[in-house]
């Protein structure tokens, strides 16, 4: 018998994946592994004239076909489940105040905050779209917390090394000063691994601007007085690169992270990056900022990997991306991408109606819940916006 050859269907995607893999060995161990792959019944066949290359070629990679069905409302059950699964990963340790004033505090996890910037702002307000009937726009208003956003302060750097002791001292005071003055963001950490609070945490910061994200059971619209503002001192490494933080630094926001958990009862799912909520209304594409596009360290968080979550924004409103967005980020976050396109086109055959069309609806439905959502905040829209 001759070589076992993949179908030619396959066969870009097997091309696509391979080239990903840095160690030799195991590349070659997926390639044989690949041969086995034989074209499926037409019945099972997910044609690839309906999808956009690159997006077939994830999909066949990643597995995301066989959805199950579509609950009320266009919610796909392994979109819940997912969230589920990352929940369940890790709990989160007890984690107590050991000691308050006015310059800092400390916690029984190592966990210190620097007080001295701190400021506080507008009081959290927000209300909630129930995701089994999200047609039925805003309730449910709340003030406490219930997420986390990532983000990286995209300020200017010095080398991190002694000889420019001086200068990342001066850079990282003159962020501070700046963020406060903005109101940007809850905490900070610097490039020493120091947390700073500037906007106390019953209060809204400037972080997230127009943005979407969803749990298990609601969704939410413009996160700014919903999820807690947390940024790096940092630039983002474009397509998923070098890693920007130190170790001090993820180490910090790690037993942060456990604190903020573990005080407001916050889900893993909801421990989200800048660069997974963010939309753009204007053009309705996703990834208008791209902060911790593709490299985010959610294994060192003790979160599990968030970036295999399809996108709310795209699935339940009908957001769009751009060879940009792509290029900005890596495989990691291309796996949420991947997932939401399918539940649309899911979606939409169980509504009976084309793609295109029903991802139209849903654009409606965002407009229709933003222009209520801007309705009720009496044109303080605008102070959401940052950097």
């Amino acid at each position: 018998m001759g070589q076992k050859l993949p179908n030619p269907i396959f066969v870009p995607a097997i091309e696509w994946r391979a080239r990903r893999i840095s160690d030799p060995v195991e590349r070659l161990r997926f390639l044989r592994r690949s041969a086995l792959l034989r074209l499926p019944r037409p019945s099972r066949i997910v044609r690839r004239a309906a999808l956009p290359a690159a997006v077939f070629m994830a999909i066949v990679l990643l597995s995301t076909r066989n959805f199950s069905g579509v609950l009320a409302g266009g919610t796909v059950p392994s979109a819940v489940a997912a969230r589920n699964v990352l929940d369940a990963v890790e709990e989160v340790p007890k984690v107590w105040q050991v000691e308050q004033n006015r310059e800092y505090e400390t916690f029984s996890n190592g966990l210190r905050i620097e007080n001295r910037f701190q400021v506080s702002g507008k009081p959290r307000n927000y209300g909630r779209i129930d995701r089994h009937r999200p047609d039925a726009g805003f309730k449910d208003w709340r003030s406490d917390p219930v997420g986390i956003v990532y983000h990286t302060t995209e300020s200017e750097l010095a080398p991190f090394e002694s000889a420019q002791n001086r200068k990342l001292k001066v850079l990282g005071l003159s962020l501070l000063e700046y963020v406060r003055a903005k109101q940007a963001y809850n905490f900070v950490i610097d490039r020493f691994g120091r947390v700073f609070r500037v906007v106390d945490v019953e209060s809204t910061a400037n972080h997230a601007g127009h943005s979407v994200w969803a749990d298990s059971n609601w969704i939410y619209l413009n996160v700014n007085a919903s999820f807690i503002g947390v940024s790096f001192e940092a630039q983002s490494a474009p397509g998923g690169g070098q890693l920007a933080v130190s170790p001090a630094q993820i180490h910090a926001s790690r037993v942060l992270t456990q604190m903020l958990r573990d005080r407001y009862h916050i889900a893993a799912s909801n421990c989200v990056t800048h660069a997974q909520v963010s939309v753009n209304p204007n053009n309705m594409r996703v990834g208008y900022h791209t902060d911790w596009a593709g490299n985010f360290p959610f294994a060192e968080m003790g979160l599990g990997e968030n970036y295999s979550l399809a996108l709310p924004s795209m699935y339940f409103f009908g957001f769009n991306y751009d060879p940009v967005f792509v290029t900005s980020t890596g495989a990691r976050l291309w796996k949420g991408v991947v997932q939401a396109e399918q539940e649309i086109r899911q979606s939409a055959l169980a509504s009976g109606l084309p793609a295109a069309e029903y991802q139209k609806l849903l654009q409606q439905r965002y407009r229709k819940d933003l222009a209520a959502l801007r309705s009720r905040s009496a044109g303080e829209e605008n102070s959401y916006e940052s950097n």
